[in-house]
């Protein structure tokens, strides 16, 4: 009871520091150039079951070292991000997995990348899109997706949901889950979504607060 009292606490402050612009807002613009577009999306294929700092800064050494957008084949595209992830000086948990997820991500990205937010709207729904790039693309699940879309700023509500923000759901809402499941997923970000209208925010903002309120309150209770 305690602990959702202050978490609960800690999230409408946040909202209420956003609103009368105590905080900024997160500001996801949209993203047109292709380089960054697919930088994007290979730090949403690292990023799994690894640390997203980590993950971020790998993705930018990668797509500068390795000439994607010369056009290479597949399977050379699949070798050089093997032999970078693999370096010792990278250190990445798995080297050939997500160098063949990123090389399979190459293919359906080259087709569109001059008109990647024209395809993602082409979908009539974030919904509609976030299911389509979970199908096409190789490594990336809905918490990728929806990470995705909202770095590229082509979704406003759609949720990333991780352990921080699961934590939140435990705590305030009693939802508690073995496995998330694309449908379980919809759930939890149906709850979401209904906070986040509660509190006047765009899902992707609110989401940002339950994350850092969570992530706060756990590391505070960790030193208790």
């Amino acid at each position: 009871m305690k602990a959702r009292l202050l978490l609960e606490h800690l999230v409408s402050t946040l909202s209420a520091d956003m609103h009368s612009s105590c905080l900024s807002i997160p500001s996801f613009v949209i993203e047109r150039r292709p380089e960054e577009i697919w930088r994007q999306k290979v730090f949403c294929v690292l990023s799994s079951q690894f640390n997203a700092q980590r993950a971020a800064a790998i993705s930018d050494k990668i797509v500068r070292s390795i000439p994607f957008f010369d056009s290479p084949p597949i399977h050379k595209i699949e070798d050089e991000c093997y032999q970078f992830l693999s370096s010792g000086s990278i250190g990445y948990r798995f080297p050939k997995m997500r160098a063949r997820q990123i090389s399979l991500c190459w293919f359906p990205f080259f087709q569109v990348k001059d008109e990647y937010q024209e395809y993602v709207r082409s979908f009539g729904s974030e919904d509609a899109a976030r299911e389509h790039i979970t199908e096409t693309f190789p490594g990336i699940g809905y918490k990728q997706a929806s990470m995705f879309l909202r770095n590229i700023g082509a979704s406003k509500n759609l949720s990333v949901i991780d352990v921080h923000v699961l934590f939140y759901l435990r705590t305030c809402h009693n939802w508690e889950v073995n496995q998330l499941t694309p449908r379980r997923y919809r759930l939890a970000e149906d709850i979401l979504r209904e906070d986040a209208c509660r509190y006047g925010l765009d899902l992707s903002v609110f989401d940002t607060i339950v994350w850092s309120a969570s992530r706060a309150l756990k590391k505070a209770r960790a030193y208790v």
